[in-house]
C-alpha cells in the first residue's frame, strides 16, 4: 500500500483518502484494465488501421459503467466512425462550482513490439512499483485517477455541490480535437474550470507551448555526378552545370539552427524552462526527382520542422519571424536568392496559458500539498494538450496528473504506482474544494 503525508484539515476529506487507501488495488486495477486495451489513433502514418480503429471505443465502453456506478449520466459519442468518445456528468447537489475532468484515451503506436519486455506493449503488469504498456504514463493513469477519486468521495458518504463532468476523449494524439475535446465543447459541454491529468510528475501546468509544423523546400538542378567538380570548384562553371538540392537544404538548415540558438537567449518564460523553445528539424528528406540514386544530382530537399513557440506570441508572429529569417539566409547564397525557398506552415497547435495565481491552480496546489506534505511546483508543459482548446472555449485549465512525460511514447512506458494514487488523492481533494461538499 502507498502511504503518503496527510496535511488535511477536514474530517471529511479524511474520510475520503482513507477510502482511496483502502481501495488502491481499484485504482491500479482500473489503470491496467485501459492498458490490456489498446486504443492506438488510426490516423498515425503506419498503423493498420483495420487492427486499431475501435480500440478507443473499446475503452470507453469499459469505462461506462464505471461512471454509471457512482451515480454519472453518461454519453458515448463519435464525430468519426468507430472513434467514440465518453462524458460523464455527476450532478452536485447545488451551490458549488463545476468542473471538467478531461483526458485523452488514444495512445501512440507500440514502436518496435520485439523491444519491450515480453513484447507485450498491453501487458498492463506491475513490477517493482511501476504499471507499464502503452499508454500507462500517457495517459490512462490520469483518466483513472481522476475517475477512482471522485467516485471516492460518494463512496466516503459523500456529495459534491457542483457538478462534474468526465471526458475521455480521442483524437490528443494527432490535433484531431475536433473529434474529441472540441467535440465534447460544441455539445454544451462546460463548466467553471478544467484540469487534463496529462502526466506533470504532480507538478501543476497553466500553460503549454505553441507548436508549428513547417516544411521548408529547396530545388537544385540536377546533373551528372561526374561533373561534381565543375560547379563546386573554383574556376568551374557552377550552377550553370548543376546545383544540389541537399547541399542547400542543409545551408539553410545550420542557418535556421543559429535562430534556433538566438531563441535559446531571447524567449523566455518564467515557468518553462530556460532555451525550451526551439526549431527542430525532424526529417530531411532529398534525392533526383524519379531516382533515388548518388549518380545523379538532387534536385529537391525537404525539411519537416517542429517548432515549439513562445505561448505568449500569435501564430502570425511566429511565421513572419522565422520566414523573413530564412528570406535573409537566401539572400546570401546566389542560388537560393535566385530560386527562394518554400515554407510551408501544414499545422499549427496553439499554446494554452492561464495565469500561475488563477484560483484553479491555487486549489490544485493546495490539495497536493495537503496530500504529500510538500508545496506543489509550478511548471510549464513542455509538450501541448488539449488545455488549449478548452482555455480558447473560455475554460480556465490545467494540468495536474502521475507520470512524466519523459516516459511518454516510449518502449516500456510507465507509470509510478505511487504518482497513480497521489494523483487519485489530489484530484478527489481538488474537486472537494472547488465544488463544494455535504454529507450525502
Amino acid at each position: 500500500m502507498v502511504r503518503t503525508a496527510m496535511l488535511v484539515s477536514t474530517a471529511q476529506e479524511k474520510r475520503v483518502l482513507r477510502f482511496v487507501d483502502s481501495s488502491q488495488s481499484e485504482v491500479i486495477n482500473l489503470c491496467s484494465e485501459l492498458v490490456k486495451r489498446q486504443s492506438i489513433n488510426p490516423l498515425y502514418t503506419g498503423v493498420d488501421v483495420d487492427k486499431v480503429l475501435g480500440g478507443e471505443k473499446e475503452c470507453n465502453e469499459y469505462l461506462e459503467p464505471v461512471l454509471k456506478n457512482f451515480g454519472c449520466k453518461t454519453e458515448l459519442f463519435e464525430k468519426a466512425p468507430k472513434r467514440t468518445n465518453l462524458v460523464g456528468v455527476l450532478k452536485g447537489a447545488g451551490g458549488g462550482k463545476s468542473l471538467i475532468l478531461n483526458g485523452h484515451i488514444d495512445t501512440v503506436p507500440f514502436g518496435k513490439v520485439d523491444e519491450w519486455t515480453g513484447k507485450d506493449p498491453t501487458s498492463g503488469k506491475v513490477r517493482d512499483g511501476k504499471l507499464y504498456g502503452r499508454g500507462a504514463c500517457d495517459m490512462k493513469a490520469g483518466i483513472a485517477a481522476m475517475i477512482k477519486g471522485i467516485e471516492a468521495i460518494g463512496k466516503a458518504g459523500l456529495r459534491l455541490r457542483g457538478d462534474v463532468i468526465f471526458e475521455s476523449v480521442v483524437g490528443e494524439e494527432v490535433m484531431s480535437h475536433e473529434l474529441g475535446t472540441s467535440a465534447c465543447i460544441e455539445r454544451g459541454y462546460k463548466a467553471d474550470a478544467a484540469i487534463d491529468p496529462e502526466p506533470t510528475v504532480l507538478s501543476v501546468m497553466p500553460v503549454t507551448s505553441g507548436l508549428f509544423w513547417m516544411k521548408l523546400s529547396v530545388e537544385g538542378k540536377p546533373t551528372h555526378s561526374c561533373v561534381r567538380d565543375q560547379f563546386i570548384r573554383a574556376g568551374g562553371k557552377g550552377d550553370e552545370v548543376g546545383v544540389n538540392a541537399l547541399e542547400k537544404g542543409v545551408k539553410l538548415l545550420n542557418a535556421i539552427g543559429e535562430l534556433e540558438q538566438q531563441w535559446g537567449i531571447t524567449k523566455q518564460h518564467p515557468l518553462f524552462n530556460p532555451g525550451h523553445f526551439v526549431l527542430h528539424p525532424g526529417v530531411i528528406d532529398g534525392a533526383p526527382h524519379g531516382v533515388r540514386v548518388p549518380f545523379v544530382v538532387s534536385s529537391y530537399c525537404t525539411i519537416d520542422y517542429a517548432v515549439w513557440h513562445h505561448p505568449r506570441e500569435t501564430a502570425e508572429q511566429v511565421k513572419k519571424e522565422v520566414e523573413d529569417y530564412i528570406k535573409k539566409a537566401a539572400q546570401l547564397d546566389p542560388w537560393l536568392s535566385k530560386h527562394p525557398p518554400l515554407v510551408e506552415w501544414l499545422l499549427h497547435w496553439p499554446p494554452g496559458e492561464i495565469p500561475a495565481d488563477h484560483p484553479i491552480c491555487k486549489t490544485t496546489g493546495k490539495s497536493h500539498q495537503e496530500v504529500t506534505g510538500s508545496q506543489a511546483k509550478i511548471q510549464a508543459m513542455p509538450a501541448v494538450t488539449d488545455v488549449a482548446f478548452l482555455d480558447k472555449a473560455g475554460i480556465p485549465s490545467i494540468m495536474y496528473g502521475p507520470g512524466d512525460v519523459m516516459q511518454a511514447h516510449t518502449i516500456d512506458e510507465f507509470v509510478a504506482v505511487d504518482q497513480l494514487i497521489t494523483a487519485t488523492k489530489t484530484l478527489a481533494l481538488t474537486a472537494m474544494d472547488w465544488c463544494g461538499v455535504t454529507e450525502n
